[in-house]
């Protein structure tokens, strides 16, 4: 029976080992290629919003007709070199004959690796000396008519932090990031293990795939195979969206074994050992009963003091284990809780052995937990043994956390029982909240992202369209700003940008929206209106607000803000149309002496200088 016992946990051990190391390639490869597609669409949508500023596009306009002025192209140059504080490296603008207008920035120059990704336009991704940038051209379109270009060049720092070692990282674990180059090979950046660019075939020389053969055709999973090195490795692949890019996370299978394969070293001799003194007892019944005795009598003693050694090597790999192993009857007592089922629930293995596990469980699946084991033994229908799932557990001082388990069920002894095998992922939990949170909110000033906004906007006018409500959205552009973060930093400028954000907060009602636009644009997203000139109440608050000075690092700054608005349904039945014309309406408001508001109009001239 003990060798049965250790056979068993062994193999559950192996088993888990092998599942949780899948598990955790898994889940890390989708953190890692979550921050990378956030941060590529990010890119995307900043070049998409440079292209289809009115104000780009009407400047654009008015080069590609003849008899423009000097200060036409001046204009258009400030309002690039604006763009570049946002976050670009260099951006260029052409006219409809591919003539370059004007030019903000540093271009990459001779890069070491480009990767043309299948996204609209022309579009790289580009490597050199450690770090990766986004080169997108975008058309600009006025109506239905493309007047002119925008290539920008923006840094991917997220990206490049990935493929940095750091410490407490497996020998052998590798991050891959490659693109197809042509039919049947592939051009790969440099790895966490290799430090250069390198070309590979995306199959081994007997035709089977590699790991990211799989996620260049669009596949996720996870395999167990040869790499390029012709190691055995545990490899998760993905791809990165529809961008043409595979990522692969993989480790070597000796590295994953070598814990698993020392337990068995000691259990092997062990269950050797047992099967000879069987052997022995067999040959030893046959003797004279005087032997008999008296070897039985030294076997026993052997035989006690194997299994005892046997009893403790079990009872020492379930004590250091990092995962909860808790075992049940099939009434639901509980029979075996290991230590570190102790760490994760907070309880002493003395106050739980012998009661109901319903005790680990919130409400209401304790209460239902009996009743659900009823019936698993009477009818065998099972929806959880054998699956690896993710539930709400309590630990002694009421706390609920999300946990993992996977329960298997076992026969000892011609008895029933069921063992659970979990993990805490609170953390894992909080990991995937901050990428969601990182993905809609600004980072500097934590306010709703453009995409957050809009899809808030998207929503209100969807309920406005059913209930024939009224709302409005608001463009803000701070007055004095640039001034300001050039002569007193950056960091001054990100702290003003914070402060601004505090205020605008506090001036609005909680069912209304602020989010950054970017640099120092802003959108305000009023839900709802009892009339539209209420929404010039609310601006004349900001404003008032926002002329108040602003104590930062000792100094009092003084700015203002230039405040466009555009109103549902007069204005605009979508939420494109809606933020174009209260950015022009914005501009308005600045040509009109800046610290004021305009509501915009067909009348609204167009703006002609930036800001």
């Amino acid at each position: 029976m003990t060798v049965s016992a250790g056979v068993m946990v062994f193999y559950i051990m192996k088993n888990h080992a092998e599942n949780l190391l899948i598990n955790s390639l898994q889940s890390s490869l989708e953190n890692h290629a979550s921050l990378a597609m956030t941060e590529l669409r990010q890119g995307f949508e900043k070049t998409t919003m440079v292209a289809t500023r009115p104000f780009i596009i009407q400047q654009i306009e008015l080069l590609n007709s003849p008899g423009h002025h000097d200060a036409d192209v001046a204009a258009l140059q400030k309002g690039v070199q604006s763009f570049v504080s946002t976050g670009f490296s260099a951006i260029a603008l052409f006219d409809r004959r591919g003539h370059e207008i004007v030019r903000a920035g540093h271009f990459l120059q001779r890069p070491e690796l480009e990767a043309p990704l299948h996204v609209p336009d022309q579009t790289q991704l580009l490597y050199k000396g450690g770090r990766f940038f986004l080169r997108m051209s975008v058309s600009i379109v006025d109506g239905k008519h493309v007047i002119g270009s925008a290539l920008t060049e923006k840094p991917l720092p997220t990206l490049g932090s990935m493929f940095v070692r750091r410490k407490g990282l497996h020998t052998t674990s590798d991050l891959a990031l490659c693109a197809s180059s042509g039919k049947d090979m592939m051009r790969c950046f440099p790895t966490t293990l290799m430090h250069n660019i390198f070309n590979l075939p995306r199959t081994s020389s007997q035709g089977s795939p590699f790991p990211m053969d799989y996620a260049l055709d669009g596949k996720t999973g996870f395999i167990i195979s040869q790499d390029y090195r012709h190691q055995q490795v545990v490899a998760a692949y993905r791809p990165l969206g529809d961008s043409g890019l595979g990522m692969v996370l993989k480790i070597d299978s000796s590295e994953l074994y070598a814990p698993i394969w020392g337990q068995l070293y000691y259990l092997l001799p062990l269950m050797l050992g047992l099967l000879g003194a069987a052997l022995l007892s067999l040959r030893w019944l046959l003797a004279p009963l005087v032997n008999a005795l008296a070897h039985s009598e030294r076997k026993a003693r052997a035989t006690n003091a194997r299994l005892r050694d046997s009893e403790n090597r079990v009872r020492l790999l379930l004590d250091n284990v990092d995962e909860g192993i808790v075992s049940i009857a099939a009434n639901g007592d509980i029979e075996l809780f290991n230590p570190a089922a102790e760490r994760i629930f907070k309880y002493d293995v003395a106050e739980v052995i012998g009661k109901n596990v319903s005790l680990l469980m919130p409400e209401p699946s304790a209460s239902e937990h009996n009743r659900y084991l009823e019936h698993y033994l009477q009818t065998e229908e099972a929806h959880v043994i054998g699956t690896t799932r993710e539930v709400q557990a309590r630990r002694s001082d009421g706390q609920i956390f999300p946990m993992e388990i996977r329960i298997s069920e076992f026969s000892l002894n011609g008895e029933r029982k069921f063992i659970g095998i979990m993990h805490d992922i609170t953390e894992r939990k909080a990991a995937e909240a901050e990428i969601n949170h990182l993905a809609q909110y600004d980072a500097l000033t934590d306010l709703p992202n453009r995409r957050l906004v809009q899809d808030r906007m998207q929503q209100t006018l969807a309920r406005a369209r059913r209930t024939q409500a009224q709302f409005a959205v608001m463009f803000i552009d701070l007055d004095r700003f640039k001034s300001i973060n050039d002569e007193l930093g950056h960091d001054t400028g990100d702290q003003l940008l914070q402060a601004v954000a505090q205020r605008l907060k506090t001036t609005l009602r909680g069912e209304d929206t602020v989010g950054r636009q970017g640099g120092d644009e802003f959108i305000v997203l009023l839900a709802w209106l009892n009339a539209i000139q209420d929404a010039a109440l609310v601006a004349r608050k900001i404003l008032d607000a926002l002329a108040e000075p602003f104590l930062i690092n000792g100094l009092v700054l003084h700015i203002g803000a230039s405040i466009g608005i555009a109103a549902y349904p007069q204005d605009g039945d979508d939420v494109e149309t809606l933020l174009k014309n209260s950015d022009t309406a914005m501009y308005v408001a600045k040509e009109a002496g800046r610290g004021t508001y305009r509501f915009f109009s067909q009348a609204t001239p167009s703006p002609r200088a930036g800001s």
